[in-house]
C-alpha cells in the first residue's frame, strides 16, 4: 500500500529531525561547558538534519500519502523525545510534561480513526489543484496564519528572555510553519508524477511553482525559530510544543486547504476536529504548568541592564539582538538556494554568535574568580 511507504518515510524524517533538535540543545549545553568545538559540530549536524535530511524524507513521504494520514504520526516523535531526553540531555520528565505528551500522542493517533478513506483514490491533477487551491477559504487561511505569525513575532520581542510564554511562541511559530505541509503534498505529487510517469506538463503552469515556493518557504523559515528555542529551552518542553503545533497546523491545513475530509460523514469530521481541539488543550496544559527555564542569574543580568538604561532605544537594540536571525538566514538562502555556501554562511554567522557568547561567559567567569581571590 502506498500510504504505508509514505508513513515510513515521514516517520523516519521526523525522527531524524527530533534527533537533530536534541543535538542543537546539546550544543548549547556543551557551549556552557566551554566545549566550543563540540558545540559547533553538534549545532551544524543538528541544523543539517532539520533543514536538509528531514524535509527530504518528508517530500518523499507526502508523494505517497495524504496530509490527513501523515499528520498524526508526528506524535511518535513526542514519545521518542520523552523517552530519550532524560538520558541524553539529563532533563526531568515531570508529570505535566508526561501527561501533555501522552494526550497529544493519543489524540493524534485517534484522529486516524476519523480520516476520510476515500481521498486515497483521488488523483492530483493541475485542474484539481486549481479548483482546490484557488478558493477564498485558502486566502482566508493564509491571512489568518500570517496574523498568527505576526502575533508570535510580537510576543517574542515583548516577552522576557527565558519566560515560558516566549518559549511557547518560539516553538509554536516553528512548529506551525513546519506543519504547513499542504504545499509539500501537492508539489511532491507533481514531482513524483514527472519523475516516474514522465507527466511533467503541470510544471508548465505557474501554480505548481508557487506551491513549490511555499513548500521551501515553510521548510526554511521555521529553522531559526526552532534553533533559538532549542538553544534556550529544554527539549522535553520545546519538542512537545514544536511537534504539537506541527500536528495541529498540518491537520488544519489538510482540512481547510486540501479538503481531505470533504465527503466524510459528520461524525468523522466532528471526531477529527475534536482531536485537534484536544491537542490544543494539551499544549495549553503543558505551558500553564511550566516554569521559566532561564537561569536566575541571566534574569538578574537582564534586570540590571534594564534598570541601567536611560533611553528606550537601547532596550530595542537588546531585544533585537536576541531575536532569531531570520532575515540573515533568508538572505543567505536567497543568494543561491541550491548552493551549500548560502547555508554555510548562515551557519557561520550562528556559530560566531555562539562563540561570542561562549567567550563572554568565559570572561565573566574569570572576572568572578579574580574578584573572589
Amino acid at each position: 500500500m502506498r500510504w504505508v511507504r509514505g508513513v515510513a518515510l515521514v516517520v523516519f524524517g521526523l525522527t531524524m529531525g527530533t534527533c537533530g533538535m536534541q543535538m542543537i540543545r546539546m550544543s548549547e549545553l556543551k557551549k556552557k561547558e566551554q566545549k566550543l568545538g563540540e558545540s559547533r559540530k553538534l549545532f551544524i549536524l543538528g541544523m543539517a538534519m532539520n533543514i536538509l535530511l528531514g524535509p527530504l524524507f518528508d517530500v518523499a513521504g507526502y508523494a505517497f500519502a495524504a496530509a490527513a494520514v501523515l499528520a498524526p504520526f508526528s506524535g511518535v516523535n513526542i514519545v521518542i523525545n520523552a523517552v530519550i531526553a532524560p538520558f541524553t540531555l539529563g532533563e526531568k520528565l515531570t508529570n505535566r510534561r508526561l501527561i501533555a505528551s501522552a494526550i497529544i500522542f493519543i489524540t493524534a493517533t485517534a484522529s486516524m480513526l476519523f480520516k476520510n478513506h476515500n481521498e486515497d483514490e483521488e488523483v492530483w491533477t493541475l485542474e484539481r489543484a486549481e479548483t482546490v487551491l484557488l478558493r477564498w477559504s485558502v486566502l482566508v487561511y493564509c491571512l489568518v496564519f500570517a496574523l498568527w505569525f505576526c502575533v508570535n513575532v510580537w510576543l517574542c520581542r515583548r516577552s522576557a528572555k527565558g519566560s515560558v510564554l516566549r518559549g511557547f511562541s518560539l516553538g509554536a511559530t516553528a512548529g506551525s510553519m513546519a506543519g504547513n505541509m499542504w504545499c509539500t503534498r501537492v508539489a511532491a505529487v507533481f514531482a513524483a508524477d514527472c519523475a516516474s510517469a514522465h507527466v511533467c506538463s503541470p510544471w508548465g503552469h505557474w501554480l505548481p511553482w508557487i506551491v513549490l515556493t511555499g513548500a521551501v518557504f515553510f521548510a526554511v523559515v521555521n529553522a531559526p525559530y526552532m534553533a533559538k528555542g532549542m538553544q534556550k529551552y529544554e527539549a522535553l518542553y520545546m519538542v512537545t510544543v514544536f511537534q504539537g503545533s506541527n500536528i495541529v497546523s498540518n491537520s488544519l491545513s489538510a482540512l481547510i486547504i486540501l479538503q481531505e475530509m470533504d465527503g466524510a460523514p459528520w461524525w468523522k469530521l466532528l471526531g477529527y476536529i475534536g482531536c485537534i481541539v484536544v491537542m490544543i488543550g494539551a499544549l495549553w496544559f503543558l505551558v500553564s504548568g511550566e516554569e521559566a527555564v532561564c537561569p536566575s542569574n541571566e534574569l538578574d543580568d537582564d534586570l540590571r541592564r534594564m534598570l541601567s538604561m536611560e533611553e528606550g532605544s537601547e532596550l530595542e537594540d537588546s531585544e533585537s539582538e536576541d531575536e532569531p536571525d531570520l532575515m540573515d538566514f533568508v538572505r543567505a538562502m536567497s543568494l543561491d538556494q541550491f548552493s551549500p555556501l548560502s547555508f554555510s554562511s548562515w551557519l557561520s554567522h550562528a556559530e560566531d554568535s555562539q562563540d561570542g557568547e561562549g567567550s563572554q561567559n568565559g570572561e565573566e567567569q574569570q572576572q568572578e574568580e579574580s574578584d573572589n581571590a
